[in-house]
C-alpha cells in the first residue's frame, strides 16, 4: 500500500520539518494538525527561469535565385522560434533571450481522498504576476514533459487549495500511491516506506516536475 493514514501525513510532515530546519532549507509549517486536512507545509523558493524571454515575432523570408528576398506565407511561432534559437545556439541569443527569476510557493497538504500527499504551488514573475497554466505546462522538467503533457489535464491543472481556498496549481494524487507502492517494493529493509522516508521519497519524485529539488543532505540524513 502506498497510501498513509493523516495522522502518518502530519508525523512525516514534523519529522520533514524538524529535518528542513537543521538544514535551514525554509519550509514552514501551517494550519492546525490536530483539524484533519488542515495542515500543510509551505516553502518560497526564487527558481532561476527554466525558459527564457523570447524575441518578438518575425516574418520568414526567402531568398530568390539572384539573392533578393522575397516575403514568406506566415509567421514563425513565437515559442517554436525561441526554443529552438536556445537550444541550437545559447550564446547567440544573450541579448535577446534573458534569464529572469521565478518565485514558487509550495505547498505540502494531505488528500483526504486519496489518502496521500499533495503538491500544490504558484509561481509568480518578477512583477508579482501570476504564471497561467499554459505557462506551467511549459515549465515541466524536460525528464517530465512528455509524461505530464501527454494527460496534461489529468496531471497538473488549476484547483481549490484544500485549506486556503484559493485557486491553485497541483499535481494529480491519482497515481501516487501505485507509485510509492512500487517504491516499497525497492525496499528490502522496509514492508511500507513510511514517516520520514516515504516524505523525501514522495517529495524528491514529485516536486522535481516542478522545479523543486531536494538538497542531498536529506537523504544522507535519513
Amino acid at each position: 500500500m502506498g497510501t498513509i493514514s493523516y495522522e502518518e501525513f502530519t508525523g512525516s510532515c514534523l519529522e520533514f520539518l524538524k529535518l528542513s530546519q537543521e538544514l535551514r532549507d525554509g519550509w514552514e509549517a501551517k494550519g492546525d494538525a490536530l483539524q484533519e486536512g488542515n495542515f500543510y507545509l509551505m516553502k518560497l523558493e526564487r527558481i532561476e527561469d527554466v525558459l527564457r524571454d523570447c524575441p518578438p515575432p518575425r516574418e520568414k523570408c526567402d531568398s530568390d535565385k539572384d539573392g533578393n528576398t522575397k516575403d514568406n506565407i506566415g509567421t514563425i511561432d513565437i515559442m517554436e522560434d525561441c526554443e529552438e534559437l536556445c537550444l541550437e545556439d545559447p550564446s547567440a541569443i544573450d541579448n535577446t533571450c534573458s534569464k529572469t527569476i521565478i518565485t514558487y510557493e509550495y505547498h505540502i497538504t494531505y488528500s483526504i481522498s486519496y489518502s496521500v500527499p499533495v503538491l500544490y504551488f504558484n509561481a509568480y514573475n518578477h512583477s508579482g504576476k501570476l504564471l497561467t497554466l499554459q505557462e506551467m505546462w511549459r515549465r515541466v522538467s524536460p525528464q517530465h514533459s512528455e509524461q505530464i503533457l501527454h494527460q496534461k489535464w489529468e496531471s497538473l491543472t488549476q484547483q481549490e487549495h484544500p485549506v486556503l481556498g484559493r485557486p491553485f496549481y497541483q499535481l494529480h494524487p491519482c497515481n501516487t500511491a501505485k507509485l510509492m507502492a512500487e517504491f516499497s517494493k525497492g525496499r528490502k529493509d522496509l514492508a511500507t516506506v513510511k514517516g520520514l522516508t516515504y516524505m523525501i521519497s514522495w517529495l524528491s519524485t514529485f516536486g522535481q516536475v516542478v522545479g523543486l529539488k531536494l538538497p542531498i543532505l536529506y537523504f544522507q540524513c535519513q
